[in-house]
């Protein structure tokens, strides 16, 4: 994800900032200019600027380019620690120590190494970007009401749930609507598809099955147990409406829960066989590793692959956030983001970790997609896509696409596409775009861009779910509830 200074802790942190005495001036005072190095080697620009508040509190701006963060003030207190040493809590997880004119210390859960001396100046943000123009959409289709879901396309149709609790399939050759199914509840979950039948998750974790031809209801099976939760089913629990969808093999779905389980059931009937304890919700979605491994992610940050046979955990690993992306196994390693703000590569044998790329103070929502020997995945805050060699874990190329992209990217032979959501949320700190970008895959290069209608107040804009592909089509779903066509070149 992303970073934001959420309200209460912004209140917490005024309240503590206006609170005591006025002490006298801190040696930590002015603008302190250096590095941070991430684990993944390099360097990058990041600046402190201390000062004192009118009633005497010691806060601070950060300058930090490569999180498009310019000189930018944070309602965070710095706390004093006594002999030199300073804390930003919790947000950062930054501890400095200040020695003479030199300030070091460390950054994030990563504890990725600052090193700043007294001193220098802060370059005024960059110009917005010029890309060339997107393609005409080759069609559109009225939802009714935006999406967080992202389209699937299966045998020439596109399947999509919205924030108005209907289903839709729509003609993916002329966007022509087939049917539309109304439900009593909203639909954030991505859908999936298997012979005559279509399946999704929503809001209130009823997994739902629909016959394709017309969208008729076959069952609804709740999957949160009240009782094992210990409480209903929270509304938006992830921020960002994140929503876990099933997996077929065979003819068995299996499927998160927000209570803490992965459950098997009949995909004729949605007969219930077992469920997993999981340990904590889980809002990713099902993969599959080899013919029986399910790979699935839960909020209490672990990374869990599990044999569907024996229901026996053959893999866990702990990272330090919620993990709403779901594991690829590629080769040796088990690759999962997490919302501490890195992207892991743990060894399969032994869950250790074999690589850690930082996304700065960033959550990473987007699933990694692996295409010939890369992986690419999206960003939060850090609003890049990225290919990534899975064996290192270092970047083959990054692009700035200036929009948080939650959804996994689609790479099709020469190109890479990632849609962008804007906020505009009271605490939002880092300026983004919605639309929808598409990149050399061979360099990363942008080749256009089509930029979606600004974020309304408290709202967003853009596309939050993974586009896809229809022959020689990209299809996106939006908030502006729009579903379009726009030519995959």
């Amino acid at each position: 994800m992303r970073f934001r200074l959420f309200l209460a802790a912004a209140t917490l942190a005024t309240t503590a900032l206006a609170a005591g005495p006025v002490p006298p001036p801190d040696p930590l005072a002015g603008t302190w200019t250096g590095t941070i190095t991430p684990p993944q080697g390099g360097a990058a620009e990041f600046g402190l600027e201390f000062f004192r508040t009118e009633r005497g509190a010691l806060a601070f701006k950060l300058n930090f380019p490569d999180m498009f963060t310019y000189a930018a003030p944070f309602p965070i207190p710095v706390e004093d620690l006594g002999g030199g040493d300073y804390a930003i809590t919790p947000a950062f997880a930054m501890k400095l120590h200040l020695e003479g004119d030199r300030l070091t210390g460390t950054f994030g859960a990563a504890r990725m190494p600052l090193a700043l001396r007294r001193g220098g100046t802060f370059a005024p943000p960059p110009p917005a970007p010029q890309h060339p123009p997107a393609p005409a959409p080759l069609w559109t289709f009225a939802l009714g009401a935006g999406t967080w879901a992202p389209p699937v396309v299966a045998d020439g149709t596109v399947y999509i749930g919205t924030r108005a609790g209907q289903f839709h399939a729509v003609n993916a050759a002329d966007g022509r609507g087939l049917w539309t199914w109304s439900g009593a509840h909203l639909i954030d979950g991505r859908a999936v598809v298997s012979d005559g039948t279509v399946y999704f998750v929503d809001t209130q974790t009823n997994l739902i099955a629909l016959n394709r031809a017309d969208g008729t209801l076959r069952w609804s099976v709740p999957l949160h147990d009240e009782q094992l939760a210990g409480k209903p089913v929270a509304k938006n629990p992830t921020f960002n409406h994140r929503a876990a969808y099933p997996l077929v093999v065979d003819d068995t779905l299996y499927c998160g829960s927000s209570d803490g389980g992965v459950y098997a059931l009949d995909a004729a009937s949605g007969r219930k066989l077992w469920r997993h304890d999981a340990g904590a919700p889980v809002f990713s979605g099902i993969g599959r590793h080899g013919a029986d491994t399910l790979c699935f992610g839960t909020m209490d940050g672990s990374v869990v692959l599990l044999d569907r046979r024996t229901q026996h955990e053959t893999f866990r690993a702990r990272t330090g956030g919620g993990v709403v992306t779901v594991p690829l196994v590629v080769g040796d390693q088990v690759i999962a983001g997490s919302r501490d703000y890195l992207l892991y590569g743990f060894h399969l044998a032994d869950g250790s970790v074999a690589w850690r790329f930082s996304y700065w103070f960033s959550w990473i929502e987007s699933t990694p997609v692996l295409r010939d020997g890369l992986i690419y995945v999206g960003a939060s805050d850090y609003s890049r896509v990225s290919a990534i060699d899975p064996a290192t874990g270092r970047a083959r190329w990054q692009t700035p696409v200036h929009g948080m992209n939650w959804g996994s990217p689609l790479v099709t032979d020469d190109a890479v596409f990632a849609g962008t959501v804007a906020q505009n949320v009271p605490g939002t700190v880092i300026a983004h775009t919605g639309g929808i970008v598409a990149l050399d895959r061979a360099t990363g290069a942008v080749k256009w861009r089509w930029l979606a209608a600004p974020a309304p107040a408290n709202g967003f804009g853009g596309y939050a779910g993974t586009l896809a592909l229809a022959g020689d089509k990209v299809i996106a779903a939006g908030f502006d509830g729009k579903l379009m066509a726009l030519p995959a070149k």
